[in-house]
């Protein structure tokens, strides 16, 4: 369940608190739930603990300020968050953490009625005050740490644009997630993230580049490009095209250092034709776009304020087949949302089967207060709603696998990420088609040598979602 950030060895000074003595810092230890997006989010909160010399560790027991990056989207995700909570409110009791911090967007959600619902936790930060965490926690400290103390932010005064620092990586590896927006002014109908993170913000491209550069410099060879809304950057500063995202991949893709880009989150209404050219002009963006159509039904995409239909996304994904033949597509699916009727989920049905989209999420729907679709009726029974669910998933299983077996013979450039397991006897790498941490992998039986970076690797078998490789004679690219 925790998803722990790795040591940085850092040097720390000490704070003005009990809890060090001049000689030492303190020890931190951050976990992050959630998404790419909060990976981010933890990374900036990393910029500002260090510049307050903060120690980071790995290891919840060994830390004496525990902060919890949170996430809230859906109520799965709230009851995960809870659960966390309590879990590491143990560390506490056992009188080697001192302090427990919660953060993120549970606390913009729910706010000061987080204080009585989790009594083991001393600092609440929402959204807008985590870039300032270093601070607010040495100014928590140093007064002792006594009472319950949150710092959040009304939701309307989160318009403006915050480009928050991104400090060293507390998660190394060749690849990276780069947030080029924060917020989103979609408005779906069943939706919390608009009143959690406010509306659309794109952040300048001069940042982006900057921080695209820090990375390269540090050997990262893949971007990720996350939002919740990749294809809609720049539309809040008046555009009305994919120009400004269009732009802002050429420039990207100059910077020699960087081998893949990577783009995730592009709402289909989103995704006009000077966004499918870009795609279809530059080598180093990878033949792979998260598509998340969520639903192909007239009235059920009405019900949750999508702006398309059926015909729209063909045609979407028409227009980036032509553009790229072997790209490779990835979208989520919602069931059981109210009013979804059985000749609706079978439309849907037809539409996997007709499109064949490599990788497929798919989620239940969760009623969310405060969205517009919470007062919606009729509900879709939650056993129904279940069962649809494993309907989808039934019939993707048996497409990617046959996707999958498409790539068995071929040559492959792989980014290979480390060992797989703990005996070391497999690499684990990922082909452009595969994005890190949501789609499958590609094993690799350990040759003598351990290759590193951007590799020919020979695909060998395919199973439903991972490919098996082995390394090509052919050198690798350098």
């Amino acid at each position: 369940m925790l998803k722990k950030l790795h040591k940085a060895e850092m040097n720390s000074t000490p704070l003005s608190t009990p809890l060090c003595t001049p000689q030492r810092g303190v020890n931190v230890c951050v976990i992050t739930l959630g998404c790419a997006k909060n990976q981010v989010d933890a990374e900036g909160m990393a910029a500002s603990l260090l510049r307050e010399g903060f120690s980071f560790v790995s290891d919840p027991e060994e830390a004496e300020v525990i902060i919890l990056n949170t996430c809230a989207f859906i109520q799965e995700a709230v009851q995960e968050s809870f659960a966390t909570v309590r879990q590491l409110a143990r560390f506490k009791r056992r009188g080697v953490c001192k302090f427990l911090v919660v953060a993120g967007c549970l606390v913009q959600r729910f706010e000061s009625a987080l204080i009585e619902k989790l009594p083991d936790v001393d600092l609440f930060v929402g959204l807008p005050a985590m870039v300032r965490i270093g601070p607010i926690l040495t100014r928590y400290l140093s007064g002792g740490g006594s009472g319950k103390c949150l710092h959040s932010a009304p939701r309307h005064r989160e318009a403006k644009t915050r480009d928050s620092p991104r400090g060293e990586r507390l998660v190394p590896g060749l690849w990276a997630y780069v947030k080029i927006a924060e917020g989103c002014s979609n408005h779906c109908s069943y939706c919390t993230l608009p009143q959690i993170r406010g509306p659309m913000r794109s952040r300048r491209p001069k940042e982006i580049l900057e921080e695209v550069a820090h990375l390269a410099d540090m050997g990262v060879l893949e971007l990720n490009l996350v939002a919740q809304d990749v294809a809609a950057y720049g539309r809040d500063r008046g555009a009305g095209t994919s120009l400004p995202l269009a732009r802002l991949l050429r420039r990207i893709h100059r910077i020699d250092a960087v081998r893949w880009i990577r783009l995730l989150y592009c709402h289909p209404a989103h995704v006009d034709g000077e966004l499918i050219r870009v795609i279809g002009d530059l080598e180093k963006i990878c033949p792979y776009l998260d598509l998340p159509i969520q639903h192909v039904s007239k009235p059920v995409l009405k019900a949750m304020k999508r702006p398309y239909g059926r015909e729209e996304l063909l045609g979407v994904v028409e227009r980036l087949r032509q553009a790229r033949p072997d790209i490779a597509l990835r979208t989520t699916v919602m069931v059981g949302f109210p009013g979804e009727k059985e000749e609706d989920f079978e439309n849907l049905l037809h539409f996997l089967q007709e499109v064949r989209f490599h990788h497929v999420g798919a989620f239940c729907y969760s009623p969310e207060p405060g969205t517009a679709a919470y007062a919606m009726t009729p509900s879709v029974p939650q056993k129904e709603g279940r069962s649809r669910y494993r309907a989808v998933l039934k019939l993707q299983s048996r497409i990617s696998r046959e996707i999958q077996r498409r790539y068995v013979g071929t040559l492959q450039e792989v980014l290979i990420e480390g060992a797989r397991d703990e005996t070391g006897r497999f690499l684990q790498a990922r082909t452009r088609y595969q994005a890190p941490e949501v789609d499958g992998i590609v094993w690799i039986q350990k040759p003598g040598s351990s290759p590193t970076g951007l590799t020919q690797v020979r695909i060998t078998d395919a199973h439903t979602y991972d490919l098996v490789g082995r390394i090509a004679s052919k050198p690798a690219r350098t």
